[in-house]
């Protein structure tokens, strides 16, 4: 299956074609991740809440472990001080599940942003190029005989501007109902030169 076109035009358009799908994919990916880190910032918050409630914690439960050591009273501040430690300790863990709740929401919208448009993009530009490679073989297959000549100078009478076929002849229909090898031949390659390819080899078969 072709690739790429013959000619250097049509060539030349498909592979700015390429490029800009490129481009609009590294566009897409950038685009990701930017929305990936702005989302993340939001997190920031909760990081460092979690970071401080964990070392008030871990302060507060030393503490309460010297203050044990205190005759009389030692035991109930203790007491009192590993609460607050706990407590401490119960905001920073829910802190740090809402740090990860929005760093994986950042990573969702992050590879939603990247991939919608990367999808759209390949799968428009892929459809365009399985197409066209589709036709050319078609083309390929007719530009062989007689008969082939004449489908695609058709072909060319349908789907060229009114411009390109009065450029062949006046009556462009008329000279292929006449089977005029000239008109249609021009006309195959007006089919031919539109989708890109260089005609190959001599035309073969009879006329009836």
């Amino acid at each position: 299956m072709p690739f790429y076109a013959d000619t250097p035009a049509r060539r030349t358009r498909q592979l700015t074609a390429d490029a800009v799908c490129a481009l609009l994919v590294v566009l897409a990916a950038l685009a990701g991740r930017a929305v990936r880190s702005a989302v993340s910032a939001v997190a920031d918050p909760a990081r460092r809440f979690a970071e401080g409630s964990t070392s008030l914690s871990a302060q507060l439960h030393d503490a309460g472990t010297a203050v044990a050591r205190t005759p009389l009273v030692g035991d109930d501040v203790a007491a009192v001080l590993d609460r607050s430690a706990g407590s401490a300790a119960s905001l920073a863990r829910a802190a740090g599940e809402q740090q990860d709740a929005v760093l994986r929401l950042a990573a969702t919208l992050g590879l939603l942003t990247a991939l919608v448009p990367i999808a759209v993009v390949v799968l428009v530009r892929a459809v365009q190029r399985v197409r066209w490679a589709r036709r050319v073989r078609d083309v390929r297959a007719l530009t062989g005989s007689a008969a082939g000549e004449r489908v695609l100078a058709l072909r060319a009478l349908q789907h060229r501007p009114s411009r390109a076929l009065l450029g062949v002849d006046a009556d462009p229909a008329g000279a292929w109902r006449a089977d005029d090898d000239r008109v249609v031949r021009a006309l195959a390659d007006l089919e031919l030169a539109a989708l890109g390819v260089r005609r190959a080899g001599r035309v073969t078969g009879s006329r009836t």
